[in-house]
């Protein structure tokens, strides 16, 4: 490959950009995202690229991604709307439901509720449906009204359509007025309407309207503001240890190609490497920028295999054209330092039906420049999402929906683009909320890794209390006694502990972004069924023995987490029962307590009751019952509404 002087041309071209990116950085310049620091030649984008043909020429290549807003529609009332079957035979209240659709997309309402104030004719939702849209606003709004005889059986009665670009739009709390909007009735046969029905022209009462506020979500929460406060510089400089993908030539004999490229993204930006032929190391060289707005974000890099041309496929196919995926990285800004370039090698990895495979490894060169370190200190302390998102809040099945919108319009758009990013590239570089068992594991163990400090410190109070390490049990008294004659240290000393613990852990801080965790994800331990289930698409594609069986073990799972949550709520019912009166004679007991409790600790000074309890908790274990304590009896004894179920 360094023999090419095609690839030596465009790697010379390319090298330029950290030179201009320190220049720009001694100089107190910030380099804007859309003034990339790479273009060279389009016709120079592969590598030993001589069979491979013109059109199919894929180089260096950045993305955009849309402008994406909320639609909101809230859908009012309608007037003067004729049921779908009016015959004499049959009596019935209509149920009227609205359906909305944009584009692919599509939302009901509920049926609306029958009301002795208001005509059958007339009726009421008022709720709000939610959609994600793209600019340009080149589309329409239709409006479907539907009368539902029965549950599969919907009848069209009316329809509308409202225009986008005629769409007002917001970004802030202000209101925004309804208005009403005239609708076709679908009574009558074509040619002959029915008069009667169409006496009255059919309306409905709508509250549209475009929401800039809001960040619409495509992947991860990421807040979007209008303080630069950096630049990201990310040179891909290569990678090592790629396997090839076997295809059959042209006389059915399977020969080893490999045409990689990288993609990364951060924010709105997109930005795609030239392809590299048949070198299982290949080297691009190239740096790109990202205008920084929050440092608590990502930036993903991944690399594919281009398949589009390896195969020689029709973009039209979206089946056979989708890349491979070899692996990806994401790398959190907050962890890099400011004006230190980080240069590492990043594992490769990539979940298969059989199990975690390591494709290779990927060097990168990365460095967060700093404008400004007021404004970057002060981004901490400001909400992680526009103001709408807490003056205006949506739910999480809306939050929901919206995402599955956003990416489906971003697949739609970068694949239209030239060179094109498939699908699958797409939503692999962006973050998936599909449950599966794995990640359930990942994220209990994560949790238990969490409380882990917090565990270890009540093992160590048992060990002190049982007398099992004598030198921590004086510290410990020591301690005690100390804050017991100063209370004022109390406070102190907590804090300084923090401190502490904290300039502690320096020594342990990571010395260079970590990527993915195999082992932190559960990746390497992990059943086959468990990894077959993963990549099981929806609806399921397996038999029906293998999927009965999983139903069997999801409920498995459910019922140990249905008993937790029960016992947690039993406990917390419990204390509830000690002054709500459902069992007379504990709360009397209870309560009993609390006045003697409440006239010895006027009576007797605090520092003595402390010191008494502390000499009681930490007695000799030779003056121990080996029955649970008094107050843990009474506590267990407690009613609880686990006896209020079927």
């Amino acid at each position: 490959m360094d023999s090419n002087p095609r690839d030596n041309t465009v790697s010379s071209r390319i090298q330029i950009g950290p030179q201009l990116a320190d220049e720009s950085l001694e100089k107190g310049k910030i380099t804007s995202s859309t003034n990339d620091l790479v273009k060279p030649f389009t016709e120079a984008c592969h590598s030993e690229a001589a069979n491979v043909p013109f059109d199919r020429f894929t180089g260096p290549k950045v993305y955009h991604s849309p402008k994406l807003w909320h639609l909101r529609v809230s859908v009012i009332e309608a007037e003067h709307i004729m049921p779908g079957h009016r015959g004499p035979e049959l009596v019935r209240f209509p149920e009227f439901v609205i359906k909305v659709q944009v584009r692919n997309f599509h939302l009901s309402t509920a049926i609306a509720a029958p009301s002795s104030t208001r005509s059958f004719s007339n009726p009421f939702w008022n709720e709000d449906l939610l959609f994600a849209v793209d600019e340009p606003f080149v589309d329409s709004l239709q409006v479907t009204v539907q009368d539902r005889i029965q549950s599969d059986n919907e009848i069209v009665v009316a329809t509308g359509k409202v225009l986008m670009d005629t769409i007002e739009k917001r970004v802030d709390e202000r209101p925004v007025t309804s208005s009403w909007f005239n609708l076709e009735s679908h009574h009558g046969k074509s040619g002959d309407k029915n008069k009667a029905s169409t006496r009255f022209v059919p309306r409905i009462h709508l509250r549209v309207f475009l929401d800039g506020g809001y960040h619409v979500f495509d992947e991860v929460k990421m807040n979007n503001s209008d303080h630069l406060i950096g630049v990201l510089y990310m040179k891909i400089l290569g990678a090592r240890g790629l396997e090839p993908v076997q295809i059959k030539d042209t006389i059915g004999e399977e020969q080893p190609v490999t045409i990689a490229y990288c993609v990364a993204k951060y924010g709105q930006k997109w930005c795609r490497t030239r392809n590299v032929v048949d070198s299982l190391s290949p080297e691009w060289n190239e740096e790109y920028s990202w205008e920084v707005y929050d440092l608590c974000t990502v930036v993903t890099i991944g690399v594919f295999y281009d398949r589009r041309i390896i195969e020689n496929v029709d973009d039209d196919d979206e089946e056979a054209s989708s890349d491979d995926c070899i692996g990806k990285v994401k790398i959190r800004l907050s962890i890099l330092d400011t004006d230190r370039t980080y240069t590492h090698s990043y594992p490769l990895l990539i979940m298969l039906p059989s199990g975690v495979k390591r494709t290779g490894e990927i060097h990168l060169s990365t460095r967060l420049s700093c404008s400004n370190v007021s404004n970057m200190l002060l981004r901490y302390t400001m909400p992680l999402l526009p103001m709408m998102h807490y003056a205006e809040p949506i739910t999480e099945g809306q939050r929901i929906n919206l995402t599955n919108q956003a990416k489906s319009l971003l697949v739609s758009r970068l694949s239209r683009e030239e060179p094109p990013l498939g699908r699958k590239v797409v939503e692999y570089m962006l973050e998936d909320d599909m449950w599966n068992l794995r990640i359930s594991k990942a994220n209990f163990y994560r949790m238990m890794g969490v409380g882990s400090g917090l565990f270890a410190m009540f093992r160590l109070l048992n060990e002190i209390r049982n007398w099992q390490k004598p030198a921590h049990l004086i510290l410990f008294i020591v301690i005690v006694v100390t804050l017991m004659m100063h209370p004022k240290l109390i406070i102190l000393a907590y804090i300084l502990y923090i401190g502490l613990a904290g300039l502690a852990n320096y020594r342990c801080r990571p010395r260079h972004p970590p990527g993915i965790d195999a082992r932190l994800s559960q990746a390497e331990g992990s059943h086959p069924d468990e990894l077959d289930e993963e990549f099981d698409t929806i609806p399921t594609t397996r038999p029906d023995d293998i999927v009965r069986m999983r139903y069997d073990r999801l409920r498995t799972i459910a019922g140990r987490i249905q008993t937790v949550v029960g016992d947690l709520t039993s406990l917390l019912e419990r204390l509830q029962a000690l002054v709500n009166w459902r069992d007379p004679r504990a709360t009397t007991l209870f309560l009993v307590f609390c006045l003697v409790s409440a006239f010895a600790s006027y009576v007797v000074p605090i520092r003595v009751l402390i010191a008494l309890f502390g000499m009681y908790w930490l007695r000799p274990p030779w003056f121990r019952s080996k029955s649970p304590p008094l107050a843990l009896n009474f506590f267990r004894r407690l009613p609880s509404k686990d006896d209020c179920f079927f």
